[in-house]
């Protein structure tokens, strides 16, 4: 119960009267969405999480890197917050604000974020030296905006989301993941979501449990940060890569028999060679 600390600090305040730091801590905000870096100095929500993964397993998968991938992630966050909206300037839609009237497909094809994000590496690759250009010009280069300074503000960021989605930065992603409103509850939704975006079946599924084998440290974190991601869509319950186990937290990724709340997590930890998604049971 942490309502009457909270509720003492505020009468504390009304009188100018320090707070005890149990009662600053039931003020502040739960944490939620998804906190990428080192430090989590991004922070996402779950839904722009997701996209970014998206984004990053197309590039992957049609054989671009990190950089390609930040170029991709820094252009749509500043066409859509990395939000797959339904509207945008004139015919605009989608995550990268992408127009049916100038040949880069139907509406519906732009409102999937796999086929809008193949669209926009398929330019990008036929952009002359887009390699040596900074994320912001190379993002210019593709969408042709009438605003190109506004994307320089991303670039940071874009690059920190991209070590953890494209440059197989050790658990640079850790999610709290709350409940979606229509979770799926079988792991083959998964499954087939992975063959979609990344171009591979995974390795096995069963009812409750996901494996993909990943040829290096690198691709295994990016896998993993992938199906992190999809936590909130997906009621996945862990993740585990390498030693290390992701479950919904604010302390996400530990070691395996670690305790958390006075508990001692029990889960299956994958070695270096395969990660290992389960999936929370149907309530």
């Amino acid at each position: 119960m942490r309502a009457l600390p909270a509720l003492t600090c505020l009468l504390l305040l009304a009188g100018l009267t320090a707070c005890t730091d149990d009662a600053r801590d039931a003020l502040r905000p739960s944490k939620t969405g998804c906190y990428l870096g080192g430090g989590g100095e991004v922070h996402l929500s779950a839904e722009q999480a997701a996209n970014a993964a998206t984004i990053a397993a197309v590039g992957i998968r049609d054989g671009f890197g990190e950089q390609a991938v930040a170029v991709a992630i820094t252009t749509a966050m500043q066409e859509s917050e990395l939000v797959n909206v339904n509207y945008g300037h004139d015919d605009s839609l989608g995550l990268f604000q992408q127009r049916p009237s100038m040949g880069w497909g139907s509406e519906e094809e732009l409102m999937d974020p796999v086929y809008a994000s193949y669209k926009f590496y398929e330019k990008l690759d036929r952009t002359d030296g887009w390699e040596d250009m900074r994320l912001a010009e190379a993002a210019q280069a593709v969408q042709v905006s009438a605003y190109p300074e506004l994307y320089e503000q991303w670039e940071s960021d874009a690059q920190v989301i991209a070590d953890a989605f494209a440059g197989g930065e050790e658990t640079g992603l850790a999610c709290i993941s709350g409940s979606a409103d229509e979770p799926a509850t079988d792991a083959a939704s998964l499954a087939d979501a992975y063959a979609y975006q990344w171009g591979a079946d995974v390795s096995n599924v069963e009812e409750s449990r996901i494996v993909i084998e990943a040829d290096g440290a690198a691709e295994g974190w990016n896998r993993a940060a992938w199906a992190v991601a999809r936590a909130y869509d997906h009621r996945i319950a862990s993740v585990s890569y390498n030693g290390k186990v992701w479950t919904p937290g604010e302390e996400a990724w530990s070691e395996p028999g670690s305790e958390e709340d006075g508990e001692a997590q029990v889960v299956e930890v994958a070695d270096s060679t395969a990660v290992i998604i389960t999936f929370a049971a149907p309530e």
